[in-house]
């Protein structure tokens, strides 16, 4: 079947690819393939279910869909199908109101704050290999790609330690039920956590990231409804995806610890290597967007109203942008990759981690020489958060 051809109704023809993301068989190999499939034979592809909804698997279709938020809009929300009647910005807001969303957060987002924070994901990597370091052995998911970003978060939103254990607690319940109506009642739960946080922090306010926010916003006055699902999707999306994308990496390098002096011998191959394991498997492996109006996307035509899934994950192994896409090339320059978005809703949470991925990955590199696995370890499979996030569940190793 050419590009040409690919009907606008996937499920009329028999065996027409779909990129369907609650298939319990969409494993990381069945979707890679998929990928390719969809690459070659059917880019721009239209299935029926979750109410119809078209998937772009070629890197310019997703980069050009992701950089025109005029016609693409961010407001159908992050899920499909749809979870919540609820607004999470800024990432499902749109210009001109997205702005001001951006504006609150840059106190946590911008470059200057991933940088100062350096000491203190410094001293957290180092508190956590201390933990583990005698044992010669360690599960790296439990005890450094999970913790490392929780305390991270902590650490800026001013909470007490304890409270991270609340909020990984609602990010597993919610990762488990975004595909059905339970998600709704756990994003309820958490609106009122974070509300009760805003109104204790309104009278004992410090310097911490959540202070800022409501000083900021004593302006702009957002209401403390939509603050408190910004809040959720910053806390979840700020530790959750951090931990698949470090997981995804500290298990290459265990996988391959023949690599690891190459690295060391020169730090700077470092956020290089780090760049292309995100690119090779992006911790988020796609978002949706809503057509404003009638648009050609290859040679289709999406309607306005209609549904498009950006399918990330393929983006990034596409071969027409990256050579030899199927294969990490540690030292890959240059490196377009989509493992953070595109346009406007590009993670705004990007360099911070970047930060915590590098400064992990060198401390490991360089205290535990040689780390290798020392048993099987568990990917997300099949991929999980409604069908988006990749990453490993256990990973245990030696040294």
């Amino acid at each position: 079947m050419t590009e040409g051809q690919c009907p606008r109704d996937a499920t009329a023809v028999e065996d027409t690819l779909v990129f369907d993301p609650h298939s319990p068989d969409l494993t990381p190999e069945r979707a890679y393939e998929l990928y390719e499939e969809l690459r070659s034979t059917c880019p721009v592809a239209h299935g029926e279910k979750y109410g119809g909804y078209w998937s772009l698997a070629r890197y310019e279709h997703i980069k050009a869909v992701a950089s025109d938020p005029k016609r693409f809009s961010s407001t159908g929300g992050v899920y499909v199908p749809a979870v919540s009647e609820h607004r999470f910005p800024p990432i499902d807001v749109d210009p001109p109101e997205h702005a001001a969303f951006r504006k609150l957060i840059a106190p946590l987002t911008s470059a200057a704050a991933a940088k100062a924070m350096e000491p203190a994901i410094q001293a957290t990597v180092d508190r956590l290999i201390d933990a583990f370091i005698d044992e010669g052995r360690a599960e790296l998911v439990e005890q450094m790609a999970l913790p490392l970003p929780l305390d991270v978060i902590t650490q800026l939103y001013g909470l007490h330690p304890e409270q991270a254990n609340d909020i990984r607690e609602y990010s597993l319940q919610f990762l488990e039920h975004a595909s059905d109506p339970e998600g709704q009642r756990v994003i309820t739960r958490v609106a009122d956590y974070w509300m009760s946080v805003f109104r204790e922090r309104r009278k004992n306010p410090g310097d911490d990231f959540i202070s800022q926010l409501l000083a900021i916003n004593s302006e702009l006055k957002v209401p403390d409804e939509e603050l408190a699902n910004m809040m959720f999707i910053l806390t979840y999306a700020g530790h959750d995806s951090t931990a698949l994308g470090l997981g995804n990496m500290l298990l290459y390098l265990a996988e391959h610890p023949e690599i690891h002096e190459h690295l060391l011998e020169d730090e700077r191959r470092i956020p290089t290597a780090i760049d292309e394991i995100l690119r090779f498997h992006a911790p988020l492996q796609w978002f949706p967007r809503l057509a404003t109006e009638d648009v050609s996307v290859g040679d289709q035509t999406v309607r306005a109203g209609e549904r498009v899934m950006l399918l990330f994950g393929s983006a990034n192994r596409d071969g027409d942008v990256f050579p030899e896409p199927d294969r990490i090339v540690l030292d890959r320059t240059p490196n377009r990759h989509l493992a953070f978005g595109a346009g406007i809703h590009s993670c705004p949470g990007m360099p911070l981690a970047k930060t915590e991925m590098r400064v992990a990955v060198t401390s490991m590199l360089k205290r535990l020489p040689g780390f290798r696995l020392s048993g099987p370890a568990q990917r997300t499979s099949p991929l999980e958060g409604g069908g988006r996030h990749l990453g490993v569940r256990v990973m245990p190793v030696t040294w």
